[in-house]
């Protein structure tokens, strides 16, 4: 607690001192544009031009004019639009330009973090500062989040979970070390390390990882050659005393640059709508990052980067126990710049370690339903190696080619020691991941060929390759007496593919049809775990070596539309699923066990399942009204059958969506948000032991003072009305957040 006590006072002050300076304030000027398509060269209409790390912005007129206000002291803008891929432009530019938006070939969903901002390419992303990387997730449509008390929540694409949705940092694989999935890969980055947070949806982008469901890719921030900049951001919030403080800075010239950031957190117990704190729900975190870049020649730059996380005292008041330790070291370092023949080449080796420990010691294990009597203290990690390369190359001015390569060796262990309090009964040892080990290698060929400037056709081929084992003398034993074999080695090939076509019906508006059959890598837990407590449905799992891979055939229909006062985005999907991973009960149990069998559960393949859904989103400009104001709502629905077994897939997400108010005027802006969801019966019981949950309504009121100079002031209240409600997908009937006042204080200079 001195270490942390410290980093507070340092971190305040640090703050303190760059409040009470007395920067010149900042000048004003104004910059002109045209945003076109770079395809067809016509106006891109109700495109959006946001400043980065801020609400201000403007919208593209009908023949794709913009005007905005820029100060002195912003530094880049974002473009984007429904349909198009968003664009990144670095200030001060020319004070006329020319922008041209290429227009999107996949489901994608873009957040760009900024110091103590986030800018979003879906309109339903709220304004307010993101205290976690979880804030920046949980408003897209179509992701949901497993919750875990107030930290390490796990994101669900379009009911997609686990193994079936790639979690990466800048498309580097991070593996959570918790076996029962307490530590994803997104609860060891931060906000301020973050440029973007990008999510797709289905097979739609094959070069994110192995995945039937989708991707969430936490794309790192570089440093910034030619800029000298610090950003700070502090706040607090009246549930649990959550606190936070952080801050990053840069130094660039033009050849060479570093950027550092260091951020705590921390909280207490939680309270639910009235109702009392919830004990042992509260966590203790601090992140540090460090990135240094060099321009080796023109065009061609090296990047070094290095993230250290650690968590402590992280209570799960709905589990057994509580994380003593979660700690990861991710680094790398990446080469970008040009090869003969070729647009751009990116090529990165990287290594990132994971451990995490749990303890119940600290709790009452005498009164609890399941391992009563014993204490349960287990630990684990992951270790990775891996590079990979992405080149690029246009053919003539129609045909975009990319080829990524990925290479990468996993070793994962975890293990448990059971103490027991009844005499007699001698101490055990359990491994759960016997030191399992996998090499996989993978290769992503994609094509954009514009065939006309009304139709643009995509299309991408994967092929995943693994070599997997284990290699410990006791669980191969194990294996052996289940399974009749010794011999755990499995060598894995897995092809996907996908296609698209995007024709423009007009110049607002424009459909996409895409297709695809996508398989993904079992799990090492899923193949080698043994007794592996689930914590969503509160059973033991053991693994199956000859696990069949997921497959899953997919079909979307997308529209977009956008005018100078309207943008719409809908989506509507279905997939079918083929040896959907599921688990069944396990008949191989210690006779006498009374229910046992209904505790135990083996991975097993269900030869069918069915997904279906879709999303809809929109912003409407209400500036005729009243200068400033617009209406952002999204909606998501997801569909999901196991045929084989005649029950619900678990992890569906009931109906939900965002329906917002925002005025943004400078430097006053404002927000009324009121988040709902749908109750959800369709629980599955067979091979999941899920429950059902009622629907609720969640309003938030937020606003702020961000003015031209470099402070700014914010301060809301989350869950408006004290509502007692619990999200479908947390743990174990946990209640979500109670009413919460927070208010958070920046700085960018």
């Amino acid at each position: 607690m001195t270490q942390t006590f410290r980093f507070l006072c340092t971190g305040g002050l640090v703050l303190l001192l760059s409040l009470v300076a007395s920067p010149t304030q900042a000048q004003t000027i104004s910059l002109m544009g045209h945003i076109h398509d770079a395809v067809t060269d016509d106006p891109v209409v109700g495109a959006t031009v946001r400043v980065d790390g801020t609400t201000r912005g403007t919208a593209a007129d009908a023949e794709g004019h913009f005007l905005i206000e820029l100060a002195t002291t912003d530094e880049a803008l974002i473009i984007s639009a429904i349909g198009y891929e968003p664009v990144r432009l670095d200030l001060p530019i020319e004070n006329h330009i020319l922008i041209r938006l290429m227009p999107s070939t996949s489901t994608m969903d873009v957040v760009t973090v900024q110091g103590e901002q986030t800018v979003a390419g879906d309109p339903s992303v709220s304004t307010r500062t993101p205290a976690t990387t979880d804030d920046l997730l949980a408003h897209l449509p179509g992701v949901s989040l497993i919750q875990r008390a107030n930290f390490a929540w796990e994101p669900i694409v379009r009911g997609y979970s686990g193994g079936q949705v790639s979690l990466t940092v800048d498309g580097m694989p991070v593996y959570g070390a918790c076996v029962d999935k307490m530590d994803p890969a997104s609860s060891y980055v931060e906000p301020e390390n973050l440029a973007a947070v990008e999510v797709s949806k289905g097979a739609s982008d094959l070069s994110r990882g192995s995945q039937i469901g989708g991707s969430v890719d936490l794309v790192s921030e570089r440093p910034q050659f030619n800029v000298t900049s610090a950003q700070g951001e502090s706040g607090i919030e009246s549930q649990g005393l959550a606190r936070r403080v952080r801050g990053a800075i840069n130094v660039g010239t033009d050849r060479a640059a570093i950027r550092a950031s260091a951020s705590y957190r921390g909280a207490g117990d939680y309270a639910p709508g009235g109702s009392d704190p919830i004990p042992t729900s509260g966590y203790e975190k601090r992140n540090i990052a460090l990135a240094g870049a060099v321009k080796l020649a023109d065009g061609h730059t090296l990047t070094a980067q290095g993230i250290a996380d650690d968590a402590w005292l992280v209570g799960y008041p709905a589990l057994l126990m509580d994380a003593t330790l979660a700690q990861a070291r991710i680094g790398s370092v990446t080469y970008e710049g040009r090869a003969p023949g070729l647009h751009d080449l990116t090529a990165r080796v990287y290594r990132n370690r994971v451990d995490h420990s749990m303890d119940d010691r600290f709790r009452d294990v005498m009164q609890r339903p399941v391992m009563r009597g014993m204490y349960m203290p287990m630990a684990g990690y992951t270790d990775v190696w891996g590079a990979s390369t992405t080149a690029e190359r246009m053919q003539g001015r129609r045909t975009h080619v990319d080829l990524t390569l990925d290479a990468h060796r996993l070793q994962q262990f975890g293990d448990m020691w059971m103490f027991s309090l009844f005499p007699g009964i001698q101490d055990m040892y359990l491994l759960n991941v016997g030191d399992a080990r996998a090499v996989n290698a993978s290769a992503t060929l994609g094509a954009k060929h514009v065939v006309s400037d009304r139709l643009m056709l995509s299309a991408s081929a994967r092929v995943d390759v693994s070599d997997r084992d284990t290699h410990r003398e006791e669980v191969m034993s194990i294996f052996k007496a289940r399974y009749g074999t010794d011999d755990l080695a499995r060598q894995l090939v897995i092809p996907s593919v996908n296609a698209s076509a995007t024709v423009r019906l007009s110049p607002q508006t424009r459909l996409r049809v895409a297709v695809a059959d996508a398989g993904r890598l079992p799990t090492l837990v899923e193949m080698y775990g043994h007794y592996v407590y689930n914590y969503v449905d509160g059973y033991f799992y053991t693994g199956r070596p000859d696990l069949r891979p997921e497959r899953s055939r997919q079909l979307e229909l997308g529209v977009m539309h956008a005018s100078g006062q309207l943008a719409i985005e809908a989506a509507a999907y279905v997939h079918q699923l083929r040896d959907v991973v599921v688990g069944v009960a396990d008949s191989v149990v210690t006779p006498g066990l009374s229910g046992s069998t209904y505790r135990f559960r083996l991975y097993e393949n269900a030869d069918r399942g069915v997904m279906a859904g879709g999303e809809i989103s929109g912003l409407l400009n209400l500036g005729r009204v009243v200068d400033g104001l617009e209406l952002a709502a999204s909606m998501s629905v997801t569909y999901g059958q196991n045929v084989s077994f005649d029950e619900p897939l678990p992890l569906i997400p009931p109906p939900s969506g965002v329906v917002a108010l925002r005025y943004d005027r400078r430097p006053w802006f404002g927000e009324l948000e009121s988040r709902w969801a749908f109750p959800q019966n369709r629980v599955a019981r067979i091979t999941f032991e899920e429950r059902v949950t009622d629907g609720f309504n969640v309003l938030a009121l937020r606003g702020g003072w961000r003015p031209t100079g470099p402070v700014s002031v914010q301060a809301g209240v989350e869950n408006l009305l004290d509502t007692f409600y619990q999200e479908h997908l947390a743990i174990s009937d946990l209640a979500a957040r109670g009413r919460s006042v927070y208010v958070a204080l920046g700085f960018d200079l």
